[in-house]
C-alpha cells in the first residue's frame, strides 16, 4: 500500500506515547456554575497535546464528534511547531516561525498534526467521527494523513464550505475552505445523515408566524397563504410541496403512513365530512389503530376531499430535514458576530471563528 512519508516522522510517529499525563485542576475563579468540576461542559487552556493527553484516562473511547481547526498552514499565521520531541536534530530543525519561505513547512505541518491525530483517534467512541477544517494549502496532505491514521476506508466525505466572495483579479478565485470527516468505524454509524437548516424552511417558518398572528379566521388565513405561496413557489426548491396552514404552522403531506414492503395494520379511518371509511394504502398502514387514534387526536392527519384518497401525515415545516450536502454556503463573518454576541467589549478573541450555524 502507499506510504505517506515526510521528514521527521520517524521522530514524531509515538511521540503521544511520550507525552506525560497531566491532571485537569478546575479553575474555580472561572467557572460559570458554583457546582464546578470535571463532569460538566469544558473549556481547556493548555498546550493541546498535553490536554488530549490529560482527557484520554476519563474519555478515551467515549467521544461521539470531535471537531478542530488545525492552523492552515498558509505562511502567513506566525505558528510554531515546539513539541518537546527528544530528538536533537528534531530540536534543531523546529523552534521557529513557519513561514511560506521555510521549504519544509509541510513536512512540520504533519509532524504537528499526527501525534494529536493518533490521541484524537483513541479519545473518538466505536461510533464517532471526527471533523477537520482546512483548505488548499494542506488539503492534499490532510486527506493522506487521514487515511495513514484512521484508514481510507472511514472516509466518509469532504464538504466544501463556500464562505467568500473573492472579488480580487486572480487566476482562480478561491472562495471555499474545505472540512474533512472521518469516522472511527464507518460501518457502525448511521447510513444517512440529515441537515436541520434551510433558507427555504425558515422563510415558511416565517410567514406561518405572520399570517397567524394577522389571521384569526382559518378562511382568510388559508387564502392569505394560498397568495403568498403562488407568488414565492418558484423559489421554494424542494420545499414547493408546502402548500397548506393552519394554526400550527406551514405543512405537507407525507405518505409515510404506508407500510414499507410487507403487510402492515388494517383498520378504518372514517373520512371527517363523508363518514365513510379511507381508502387504504396498498401493503396497509404503518403503525398501530392506537397511535393512529393518537395522531387524529393531535390533527396530525391530513384528509382528501373524500374518502377514495389515501390520508397523509402532516409535515410541519419546522420538521423538515434536508441531505447533508457536501457543498455549504455560508458566510464566514458570521462567526465573527456569533463571538461579539459573547464577548461585548472585546474587540478580538479568536482568530477566524467559525460560525455557530456552521458546527
Amino acid at each position: 500500500m502507499a506510504q505517506l512519508n515526510f521528514k521527521g516522522k520517524s521522530s514524531i510517529y509515538n511521540h503521544h506515547l511520550t507525552v506525560k499525563y497531566h491532571q485537569l485542576l478546575p479553575a474555580k475563579d472561572k467557572s460559570f456554575t458554583d457546582n464546578f468540576g470535571l463532569n460538566d461542559n469544558l473549556i481547556i487552556h493548555g498546550d493541546n497535546l498535553i490536554a488530549l493527553k490529560a482527557l484520554l484516562p476519563t474519555y478515551g473511547g467515549k467521544i461521539k464528534c470531535i471537531f478542530i481547526d488545525p492552523p492552515y498552514n498558509t505562511g502567513n499565521e506566525n505558528w510554531v511547531y515546539s513539541d518537546n520531541v527528544n530528538n536533537p536534530m528534531m530540536r534543531a530543525w523546529l523552534g521557529e516561525y513557519v513561514d511560506r519561505e521555510d521549504l519544509t513547512r509541510h513536512d512540520k505541518w504533519l509532524c504537528m498534526m499526527m501525534p494529536r491525530l493518533r490521541l484524537l483517534k483513541e479519545l473518538l467512541s466505536e461510533t464517532g467521527v471526527i471533523f477537520v477544517c482546512c483548505d488548499d494549502n494542506e488539503v492534499h496532505n490532510l486527506r493522506m494523513i487521514m487515511d495513514d491514521i484512521f484508514q481510507e476506508e472511514n472516509w466518509i466525505g469532504t464538504i466544501v464550505w463556500r464562505n467568500v466572495t473573492d472579488n480580487n483579479p486572480t487566476n482562480i478565485a478561491i472562495e471555499h475552505e474545505y472540512i474533512i470527516c472521518y469516522a472511527k468505524n464507518k460501518v457502525d454509524i448511521e447510513s444517512m445523515w440529515t441537515s436541520r437548516f434551510s433558507d427555504a424552511k425558515d422563510q415558511l417558518i416565517s410567514i406561518g408566524k405572520y399570517l397567524n398572528a394577522k389571521y384569526e379566521d382559518k378562511n382568510e388565513l388559508k387564502q392569505a397563504y394560498v397568495k403568498w405561496f403562488q407568488d414565492n413557489k418558484q423559489f421554494l426548491g424542494q420545499l414547493d410541496r408546502y402548500k397548506y396552514i393552519d394554526k400550527t404552522g406551514v405543512y405537507t403531506g407525507s405518505q409515510s403512513v404506508h407500510n414499507p414492503g410487507k403487510e402492515g395494520y388494517r383498520y378504518d379511518v372514517v373520512h371527517p365530512i363523508t363518514k365513510k371509511p379511507c381508502k387504504q394504502p396498498l401493503m396497509g398502514y404503518r403503525f398501530p389503530e392506537n397511535t393512529m387514534k393518537d395522531l387524529l387526536e393531535r390533527n396530525k392527519i391530513l384528509f382528501g376531499k373524500d374518502e377514495n384518497k389515501i390520508i397523509e401525515l402532516k409535515l410541519y415545516a419546522e420538521e423538515f430535514e434536508d441531505k447533508l450536502s457536501s457543498v455549504i454556503q455560508l458566510d464566514g463573518r458570521l462567526g465573527s458576530y456569533d463571538l461579539k454576541e459573547v464577548f461585548h467589549d472585546t474587540t478580538k478573541v479568536f482568530d477566524n471563528p467559525k460560525p455557530v450555524q456552521l458546527l
